[in-house]
């Protein structure tokens, strides 16, 4: 791989011109002609033929080059005097000069979203496919979604042939994985699988030339990514790794950490203010809306403050829970509190009475898990999750006996019951009770954020409307709205739904978590992403499993429901819009303990 490279650069694809002489190429390292300035478009028939040239071609040199006696960890000296660009896209700097970077160093490549991460990998993974012809190619995704939808990109940037491919997940048979190692080329699969193939023996690792890694911010700790790296490193010191994030870390510490476990040489960051992306990127408008939490949800949560008070009374007795403002504790100060406990606890505490404190400690993390729920999501949610404790489908038995006897909670429950219980039902089977046809039920908002969001969406297709007259640009606008949990989503695609068909909305969320939940197959997932992009829905409520990677589409309006403790997670949720024209982010916060959630997250993320 000298330094004397040149670039050809290559179209594929009936889309683009061709120009005359070779078919599909121009040679040397100047730039080629946008494809927009080429020659007239040649018949159907003979850009049919063109490519079934080009699929010959791309097999034949396969077949000869394979049969050479290759040195240098098979590489072919005639395939590495030049690497392959392709022109199917307008040609982009930034883009050339990192594919150009990553083929040659490991690299961790930082864009945000939208920008084409994709495409680079594409590039580099055909050319090592090319340098390599008896090597493997792997790119790796955190999920079969991402999985999926990465080698429909791949296979439409770069000329590889589709009979060299192959998808492998956990779904696929061990014995069906081991011939897919021995007669594919180029894999797409998730880390665990390759992990597990790895230690079967069942992967060839000393084949593997380029590996690429999505989502790369991932890679921490034990996490599959960084044993896939450790495993092929026994075997083989000659591979390439292009690792890909929009968002490397939420911190110096972070960051370094996936550099190391991935062995990275290299970095090629660009932010939305570099010069060489700018011209590429669009304006995205912030605003941040503080909602006050209104008479009803005061007194709800004021009631509660009472019954944590009645069951951390104990523990602060016991001075094993050393914060006394019950209102401003934490879920994660109690976990906390209760590790010390374990830890060193006190000698006059012993047998029976370690297993009460250990009692309430439980009791108290759960109850804390519900009123952050109740502040940031509402009494629907708060009123779900205690549902799981009383029911017993979340096992916890003396927690549902201890709080059956307090007549305040009880008071509360019951309360909550006669407000949302027709709701639960629906909510389990992932059926709002509008979709169901039941539209003389009046949709109760359970926290003053909803009306607001409501406002927003509304307001936002009233506006797009207005200004975009004709049925097609009206179907053009997209919304998407993120909520942490899925009894939130369910909640908030229900109230929309109320305003069809203005607002055509629909839920996205990840596989089931439990008998009581309904989740997404990733079948079901592409078909509702599809749907999304394709304009059968114009809004998309999602959980987090719509932050990271999947192809969503232009969204011109993205709503954040809950404060992110995460920079990471609202970088990956902003990232959805502003990809094709200027975007607009809202995030609605309950005034108080949620705002200073949010606020300290922007101060860690400016850091």
């Amino acid at each position: 791989m000298s330094g004397r490279q040149r670039t050809l650069f290559q179209t594929w694809g009936s889309s683009i011109s061709r120009s005359s002489g070779t078919p599909g190429c121009s040679s040397g390292t100047e730039r080629p002609q946008s494809p927009g300035s080429s020659k007239a478009p040649l018949p159907a028939a003979a850009e049919a033929q063109l490519e079934s040239d080009d699929d010959v071609l791309l097999v034949a040199a396969y077949e000869a080059e394979r049969q050479l006696c290759l040195e240098n960890g098979g590489f072919c000296t005639s395939a590495g005097a030049l690497w392959i660009y392709p022109t199917n896209c307008p040609v982009r700097d930034y883009q050339l000069h990192i594919s150009r970077a990553a083929l040659f160093c490991n690299t961790l490549v930082c864009l945000p979203t939208g920008l084409g991460k994709t495409f680079i990998a594409a590039v580099v993974m055909y050319n090592f496919y090319r340098w390599f012809p008896s090597g493997k190619v792997v790119f790796m995704a955190p999920t079969k979604p991402l999985v999926t939808q990465q080698i429909e990109a791949c296979y439409q940037v770069m000329g590889i042939p589709q009979s060299h491919m192959a998808e492998m997940t956990g779904s696929t048979q061990a014995s069906t994985r081991k011939e897919i190692w021995c007669s594919k080329r180029v894999l797409f699969l998730t880390p665990q699988v390759m992990v597990n193939d790895l230690s079967r023996g069942a992967c060839p690792a000393a084949e593997i030339k380029c590996l690429v890694i999505d989502e790369a911010h991932k890679a921490l700790g034990n996490y599959a990514y960084c044993q896939v790296v450790r495993e092929l490193v026994k075997y083989t010191n000659h591979f390439r790794i292009l690792a890909l994030s929009a968002t490397p870390g939420s911190d110096i510490k972070a960051v370094q950490q996936v550099i190391t476990n991935l062995l990275i040489g290299q970095i090629e960051l660009r932010s939305e203010d570099s010069p060489d992306i700018l011209t590429y990127s669009h304006e995205r408008k912030v605003e941040k809306l503080i909602v006050p939490l209104g008479e009803e949800l005061a007194a709800i949560q004021k009631t509660y403050i009472q019954i944590l008070e009645s069951f951390a009374r104990s523990l602060i007795q016991r001075n094993v829970l050393m914060r006394r403002d019950i209102p401003n504790l934490t879920k994660y100060q109690i976990i906390l509190a209760r590790d010390q406990f374990r830890k060193n606890p006190s000698p006059n505490i012993v047998g029976i009475q370690q297993g009460i404190i250990e009692g309430e400690f439980a009791i108290c993390i759960s109850l804390y898990h519900g009123y952050e729920l109740l502040q940031q999501m509402g009494m629907r949610s708060l009123y779900f999750f205690l549902c799981g404790i009383m029911d017993g489908t979340k096992g916890m038995t003396r927690s549902k006996n201890e709080l059956g006897r307090n007549e305040d909670f009880m008071k509360l429950y019951n309360h909550l019951e006669c407000m949302f219980a027709r709701t639960r039902s629906t909510s389990a089977n992932g059926i709002s009770a509008i979709q169901q046809g039941d539209k003389n039920k009046k949709f109760v908002y359970s926290h003053p954020k909803l009306k607001k969001l409501e406002e927003v969406v509304i307001e936002h297709f009233k506006s797009w409307n207005a200004e975009n007259t004709t049925e097609k640009k009206r179907d053009e606008t997209r919304v998407m709205i993120f909520s942490s949990f899925r009894d939130s989503v369910q909640e908030i695609a229900e109230m929309l739904s109320q305003h069809q068909p203005i607002i055509r909305v629909m839920t996205f969320v990840g596989h089931a978590s439990g008998k009581s939940t309904k989740g997404f197959t990733q079948k079901e997932q592409l078909e509702v992403v599809k749907q999304f992009r394709d304009g059968g829905y114009n809004t998309l409520v999602s959980t987090c499993v719509g932050e990271e990677g999947l192809d969503i589409g232009e969204v011109d309006l993205i709503i954040c429901f809950d404060s992110q403790k995460s920079p990471i997670r609202l970088v990956q949720r902003m990232g959805r819009t502003g990809r094709k024209r200027q975007g607009r982010i809202v995030i609605i916060l309950s005034e108080g303990r949620e705002e200073r959630v949010s606020r300290a997250a922007e101060t860690q993320f400016d850091t």
